[in-house]
């Protein structure tokens, strides 16, 4: 029988959507949502911004075979990825379900866990979350929806649904403000020239407030998704340790979390790629990546399938015969975790699949280790990694 008289306060449900609960809280919401399908109707309009028919309800069953289906096709893709294709479907059914299965404490495909993974506690994945250093050291954590200062008299700056928007405007004097997204963390801005960038965990961008007249210079560190504004006289920079991007009003992602190398992925548009000890330049197309290897200074471009390295700012992890320590490395910047090897054969070990990001980090493993034949130990935030027994 339904009760619907059970209440919960909003802010439970706001914090759901953040990963922010408390046990006790989570146990309140747990409680509300298997309460009445009214409320879970309630909360997955909410999720989705209320896109979805109020009438249609969804059971714990549905939702437990939706599930299901969702791991299922996420656990294994034998071969070659087909990121655009398989991911269309995880990304559909993760954005209407399994958001909403997390909030209820991950009930379905909890109570039988694989000797794969063994769980002393969960670990949440990153959230919206980020500090602004202006030029003079003071800072602003942007967690909180806020007008924040710039640097510049006058001149405010909106930070509110994990972004931060800057006011329209050219400068003479350029005045600088850094945005630092920590482990666990993601955040977004729009520049003065209407360019919006993206940042993934651990990474920060240091920018103007306002640009000149001539150009448009940033300096980047970590990972990023770049949507520039075209803008004929005044070309957009992307300065990184050893080389920059010049671009030409495009699409692109650019990565210097891979040891030894940056890599920059062209969505669409066209940007060059200057190496700053020669000059030397290369120009990309659609569908091209350019590796930067920081030791030899040199360049080689090859053709990709631009979503591998972009399906972050979907919501997903694209793991393509990866090795187990690539994938640690990416794992723990999102869930600010430490990994250990139990010995070193067990780093090369490679994995092929599609895993959505915002779930708990236990789940990730599981999928992980049950076809690429390696046990986790996850205890507080230190995951071990070892040999299936």
């Amino acid at each position: 029988m339904e009760k619907e008289n059970i209440h919960i306060d909003w802010e439970v449900i706001s914090k759901s959507f953040r990963g922010e609960l408390s046990g006790e809280e989570r146990e309140r919401l747990e409680s509300w949502l298997e309460a009445s399908s009214r409320h879970r109707d309630f909360y997955r309009r909410a999720l989705e911004g209320g896109k979805t028919d109020a009438t249609v309800g969804v059971d714990r069953d549905v939702l437990a075979a939706k599930k299901n289906e969702l791991m299922g096709r996420a656990r294994v893709m034998k071969g070659d990825v087909k990121p655009r294709r398989a991911l269309r479907f995880v990304w559909y059914a993760a954005a209407v379900i399994l958001p909403l299965a997390i909030a209820v404490g991950m009930w379905v495909n909890m109570g039988g866990r694989e000797k794969n993974v063994v769980i002393a506690q969960r670990v949440q994945p990153g959230s919206g979350r980020a500090v602004l250093e202006l030029h003079d050291g003071r800072t602003y954590f942007l967690d909180t929806t806020r007008v924040v200062e710039t640097g510049i008299e006058g001149n405010l700056a909106k930070a509110e649904k994990q972004s931060l928007v800057y006011t329209k405007q050219e400068a003479e004097e350029l005045v600088y403000n850094k945005v630092m997204v920590p482990r666990a963390g993601e955040y977004s801005l729009t520049l003065s020239d209407g360019t919006r960038v993206w940042l993934n965990s651990d990474s920060e961008i240091r920018y103007p407030v306002a640009f000149g007249k001539d150009r448009r210079t940033v300096f980047l560190s970590g990972e990023a998704y770049f949507e520039v504004e075209k803008d004929a006289e005044r070309p957009f920079y992307v300065v990184l340790d050893g080389m920059e991007v010049k671009v030409y009003g495009t699409s692109f992602n650019v990565n210097t979390h891979y040891q030894g190398k940056i890599l920059t992925t062209l969505v669409e548009g066209k940007v060059g790629i200057r190496v700053k000890s020669t000059g030397a330049e290369c120009i990309l197309r659609p569908n091209q990546m350019a590796e930067f290897d920081r030791e030899k200074e040199e360049v080689e471009v090859t053709d990709v399938d631009t979503y591998y390295y972009t399906a972050w700012r979907a919501g997903e992890f694209v793991f393509q015969n990866e090795t187990i320590e690539e994938i640690m490395d990416r794992l723990c910047r999102w869930y600010d975790t430490e990994v250990f090897y139990a010995n070193d054969d067990v780093r090369g070990k490679r994995f092929t699949g599609v895993i959505v990001r915002f779930t708990d980090v236990a789940d990730v493993l599981h999928l992980i280790g049950e076809t690429a034949t390696v046990q986790f130990n996850l205890k507080g935030n230190t995951i071990t990694v070892s040999d299936s027994r």
